[in-house]
């Protein structure tokens, strides 16, 4: 069940986090327990994550029936959540920052709570044409920066490594959400198949 004073503190830490203060790390526990409770969040983005499938929905082509599309959408944002973090149980142990891990994808997942507000925010603006289009686009790239430089400085100072390794998550997770995206594309533009006879 939601705790909604952990939920807002958490909440609160990522969004020290995204000042760049370290004290924002305090907020998150390294245990399993606070590990598995930050995919709560994953609940919290869901309508935004709808809101933003519906605004795109209106700019994209798809060959497969809205019922089939609904259940890849589903299906690609539940996994997406898993992904990386499965990824990084394994990539910690390799760069020898297990200890850490689950500190990390705590805070790791909490901050992507913010970053579907933003992407919201950014998405709507767009989506009104509130503002002309070329602004929208310098705007949604330099949140897209700016979400880099974000995740980098959690795994910066919640694994405690070096700049170039920090680098090197970043492009991980960068690689990974390309692989979702392309994954989830090539569904959605399957072509049904039809009988003939």
């Amino acid at each position: 069940m939601f705790d909604i004073k952990k939920t807002i503190r958490n909440l609160y830490g990522a969004w020290l986090l995204v000042c760049f203060n370290r004290t924002g790390l305090s907020f998150f526990a390294n245990s399993s327990t606070e590990f598995w409770r930050s995919f709560q969040a994953a609940i919290l983005c869901a309508p935004i994550y709808l809101m933003l499938l519906i605004m795109r929905y209106t700019h994209i082509e798809v060959g497969v029936p809205i019922l089939a599309a609904t259940i890849i959408y589903a299906l690609s944002y539940i996994i997406s959540w898993f992904a990386f973090p499965y990824a990084m149980f394994h990539g910690t142990r390799i760069i020898n920052r297990q200890r850490f891990f689950f500190r990390y994808i705590s805070a790791y997942n909490w901050a992507t709570a913010l970053q579907f507000s933003a992407l919201l925010a950014i998405a709507t603006i767009a989506h009104n044409t509130l503002i002309a289009p070329v602004f929208s686009g310098f705007l949604t790239l330099a949140l897209i920066i700016a979400i880099f430089i974000y995740k980098g400085f959690i795994a910066y100072v919640s694994l405690e490594i070096d700049i170039r390794r920090t680098i090197m998550l970043v492009l991980f997770d960068f690689i990974i959400a390309l692989l979702f995206e392309g994954w989830t594309l090539r569904l959605l533009q399957a072509t049904p198949e039809t009988s003939v006879g």
